[in-house]
């Protein structure tokens, strides 16, 4: 009994090997690639660090949108779209626009000509 259960599964498999087609593909994977794939990881991690912060949180909320939906969406976006938000991210000004300080000078210049005259 055990042995022509034995000749039954091997037979069984043998016609499986054949009849089934195996096909395993087996590729390179480019420098590029992974470069690619780490850039788009660490540009995550910089926009959900951004959404994450407080003063961010708060200009969301003025404008609608739940900081849990912000790093939904940002979640959810390709790793080109964070790429090209992240690298729009890091060229902003880092401080306040400079047309509020050029107007304070100007205001400040007229003060002093219309004193002085």
């Amino acid at each position: 009994m055990r042995s022509s259960f034995v000749r039954l599964v091997c037979r069984l498999l043998v016609a499986c090997m054949i009849g089934l087609p195996f096909q395993v593909h087996a590729g390179l994977i480019g420098t590029d690639q992974v470069v690619t794939a780490e850039q788009a990881l660490a540009a995550r991690g910089m926009v959900s660090s951004v959404v994450s912060r407080a003063d961010v949180a708060r200009q969301l909320q003025s404008l609608g949108l739940s900081p849990e939906a912000a790093k939904d969406r940002v979640a959810a976006l390709t790793d080109s779209e964070v790429t090209k938000l992240a690298g729009q991210i890091q060229n902003l000004p880092a401080g306040a626009d400079a047309t509020g300080l050029v107007v304070l000078i100007l205001i400040g210049v007229l003060i002093w000509y219309l004193v002085k005259n």
